[in-house]
């Protein structure tokens, strides 16, 4: 066991599907995840999509996603921060190899919650050993906070899966699946959990946990989030009916990847252990 996560955090992730890692990075990680915002804003890539853009109400919501050799600041966060280590012990798995990051930045007073939904089902990687963990440049009150499905990561229910602010999913033949569950309707149905966070804490979550929320900010709020995508020992490359979301299964087919193949290539490195 490493000394970043207590062999009670790794029993809480196992059952929850979350877990949060209270002041995880000090102040020069959080400076290098600057400068690697900083850049994605100046040199956005073909993957980014604005999620909302409302001028007259100062609402923007910037998204994008990217891969390790595009933007310095992430692979140095993501390949030499202990992020990968604390992963690879909450998912039971003997590496971190790591995925893909996503970007969020929202400007202040933005009013975009991010719907309901599971981010494993849109991935191109399949296998229990897969989270994200989450983080914020920003202060995040509870009640702006990303929240979570205790126990979600464990349904055994497959759904269809939601359109994320933009519809992406009409050749997806899992339509003829359940309608994922109206869990905003249905609150006390679940239990949900959620957190204040300050700069320099984290959320690891399970690929399959249900999520939402971390929108509807006010005024005086703005908020820059990367989530850091990480695959374990049984993950596999699959093949998403209707296009994984983001659509990076191209570039790992053009890195030698196909269909059953661990992901580990020159783009999804082993992160840990260090070679």
């Amino acid at each position: 066991m490493s000394c970043l996560v207590t062999d009670n955090q790794i029993s809480r992730y196992q059952r929850d599907g979350v877990i949060l890692l209270k002041n995880f990075f000090d102040r020069r990680w959080l400076e290098i995840l600057d400068q690697g915002i900083e850049e994605n804003l100046r040199r956005p890539s073909h993957r980014t999509e604005t999620f909302a853009d409302d001028p007259a109400n100062g609402d923007h919501f910037f998204f994008d996603a990217r891969i390790l050799g595009e933007v310095g600041a992430y692979d140095d966060l993501t390949m030499n921060s202990p992020m990968a280590e604390a992963v690879a012990n909450l998912m039971g798995s003997s590496q971190a190899i790591l995925f893909y990051i996503t970007v969020f930045v929202r400007s202040p007073g933005t009013h975009s919650r991010t719907p309901w939904h599971q981010d494993q089902t849109s991935w191109s990687a399949e296998g229990n050993q897969a989270c994200s963990m989450w983080f914020s440049l920003d202060e995040i009150p509870r009640d702006t906070a990303l929240e979570f499905v205790r126990g979600s990561h464990q349904w055994e229910t497959e759904y269809q899966r939601p359109d994320f602010f933009v519809s992406h999913y009409e050749e997806d033949d899992r339509s003829i699946l359940p309608a994922f569950p109206d869990i905003e309707a249905h609150r006390d149905n679940y239990e949900i959990l959620s957190w204040d966070m300050t700069p320099g804490d984290c959320v690891v979550f399970h690929g399959m946990t249900a999520h939402g929320g971390s929108g509807n900010l006010p005024p005086d709020l703005g908020r820059r989030t990367v989530s850091v995508q990480w695959l374990g020992d049984d993950a596999r490359f699959q093949i998403v009916p209707g296009g994984d979301d983001p659509r990076i299964s191209e570039d790992l087919k053009r890195h030698g990847i196909k269909q059953g193949d661990p992901v580990i290539c020159d783009m999804c490195p082993v992160a840990w252990p260090r070679s």
